[in-house]
């Protein structure tokens, strides 16, 4: 949110990190405070005293006695206690102690006179407020954008879609040695499958590519000046929406410093907050998630051309363009088909599939589909998804289910016609993208 959550301060606010980069967090909070605190010690102290006095007396013919005593008892004990600091308590300093160094934040205070929520319809409805905006924070000039910038950005996580499969296939791929014809691939394919996973995961070198699509900031044009203007300003009935870009930052991580199961953070399409330093201060159309495709090409190695091949491969991982498709079925279209396949096919058998093995065993398939050469071994792969969802369904109606869906899958129309209903991919014209380093990951 732009505004904060009342009654809470960000350092009051309970936070389950998934991910946190020790190093980054380290080096930020160093550069700006100096030293780091490793330990922190309490000391405490108990002290008691105790006073007894005792007296007499004699005045003239009176006899008497007079003694006096006094007893002083001091008794002091101490205990000290010694808490050592974690990489969670030194990023709340980090966060807590420097809320002026961000851009932009999830617990932005509102302040008087800003521009009121829902009240911007149209572009010309931000050019005649768009001094108030930038003053209090509600848009962002790109160019202003310096690298090591610190946002703050709510977004909807995920793994880039290469990472995906080559992780969804890498969890199979065991559980195939052995039954390819149960899935219906042979040997050679999965062998040659098996070899593409080894040489992505050697290109990613230990990185994990991700990407995150803001959901309270977009991308807006002003005067061919790029912005980013948060959402909660625009009128939905207005047609200001029509003129706003999805913002996605992208970068990769270290494997090694999530906190969570990697599958469970990038693989449920959950939100989370991002805290992240600008890497390259510039929006761009297209981006390369292998950093070892980048310095291999600075050598005449055309190590992106070789990864963009291996992921056509397994599935559509290359952003989409305006270029004309090719006539044959891309492995993205094979993927869906397959997972209509088994989803109708599980409806006739009256069986349930978890979701995760359909995934998987579709994803499979889409694999020895993009590769088949003749109707048989697209039959084949189809037979492996069945053997998935219902081992025990008759050929006539894994038949019955599957010709459509293969005819509809290879209908020569000049492109590939979907065989099922999927949310509009985001083009590059409708996708604008920001590379950042990841600092920390958090809900």
């Amino acid at each position: 949110m732009i505004f904060r959550r009342k009654g809470r301060r960000w350092a009051k606010e309970r936070r389950e990190f998934v991910y946190l980069d020790e190093a980054s967090v380290t080096s930020l909070i160093a550069s700006r405070d100096g030293a780091i605190k490793d330990t922190v010690k309490e000391t405490l102290t108990r002290s008691t005293e105790g006073e007894f006095k005792a007296g007499g007396s004699s005045a003239g013919k009176k006899l008497g006695l007079s003694a006096e005593a006094r007893v002083k008892k001091t008794n002091t004990s101490g205990q000290e206690v010694v808490r050592k600091a974690v990489i969670q308590s030194t990023f709340r300093d980090l966060r807590t102690g420097g809320t002026d160094e961000l851009l932009t934040t999830v617990d932005r205070k509102r302040r008087r006179r800003e521009v009121e929520p829902r009240s911007l319809a149209t572009v010309r409805d931000v050019v005649r407020h768009k001094r108030k905006l930038l003053n209090h924070g509600q848009l962002l000039r790109v160019a202003d954008i310096k690298r090591g910038d610190v946002l703050e950005l709510t977004v909807n996580l995920s793994a880039e879609r290469t990472y995906q499969l080559a992780t969804a296939l890498s969890s199979v791929v065991d559980l195939v040695n052995g039954r390819e014809d149960l899935f219906g691939i042979d040997k050679p394919q999965y062998n040659q499958i098996v070899g593409i996973l080894e040489i992505i995961e050697g290109m990613l070198v230990g990185l994990v590519p991700i990407r995150g699509t803001s959901i309270d900031f977009a991308v807006l044009t002003i005067d061919g000046e790029e912005h980013l203007l948060h959402r909660s300003l625009v009128d939905p009935n207005g047609n200001l929406q029509h003129h706003l870009k999805l913002l996605e930052v992208v970068g990769v991580t270290n494997f090694a410093s999530y906190t969570r199961d990697l599958r469970r953070v990038l693989f449920a399409g959950e939100s989370y907050t991002t805290y992240v330093r600008i890497e390259s201060a510039t929006l761009r159309e297209s981006w390369q998630p292998v950093k070892l495709a980048t310095v291999l090409e600075k050598t005449f190695l055309k190590a992106g051309d070789l990864f963009t091949r291996l992921t056509e491969v397994l599935a559509d991982a290359a952003e989409h363009t305006d270029a004309v498709p090719a006539p044959e079925p891309t492995p993205v279209d094979w993927e869906d088909a397959t997972l209509w396949f088994g989803r109708a096919l599980a409806a006739e058998c009256a069986t349930s599939p978890e979701e995760p093995v359909l995934q998987a065993a579709a994803t499979m398939a889409a694999v020895t589909l993009a590769a088949a050469t003749d109707i048989e071994q697209r039959r084949s792969a189809f037979d492996g998804v069945a053997n998935t969802v219902a081992p025990g369904a008759d050929r006539e109606t894994v038949r019955r289910v599957r010709d459509p869906i293969l005819h509809q899958a290879t209908a020569q129309t000049g492109q590939p016609s979907a065989p099922v209903s999927r949310q509009p991919a985001r083009t590059e014209q409708t996708t604008r993208k920001l590379e950042v380093e990841f600092v920390a990951i958090y809900w």
